[in-house]
């Protein structure tokens, strides 16, 4: 677990804890099964690089005005 953590500092993860709603823990879950992946927080980060990774999705969530 050690070199885990050392290896996610120097690639610059931050640890954080927060407070999930139902919602959004189905979501994860979701993305979590259909991806196989590992944990809730693979999911999660999965989910945030594609939208930092699509012009689309990163303009309709972070530049258009909700309304």
């Amino acid at each position: 677990m050690r070199r885990k953590k050392e290896r996610e500092d120097a690639a610059g993860y931050k640890r954080s804890t927060y407070a999930l709603s139902p919602a959004s823990l189905r979501v994860a879950d979701e993305i979590q099964r259909r991806y196989q992946l590992g944990s809730r927080e693979a999911a999660i980060n999965a989910l945030l690089e594609l939208i930092d990774r699509d012009l689309f999705l990163w303009h309709d969530i972070l530049v258009s005005e909700r309304r």
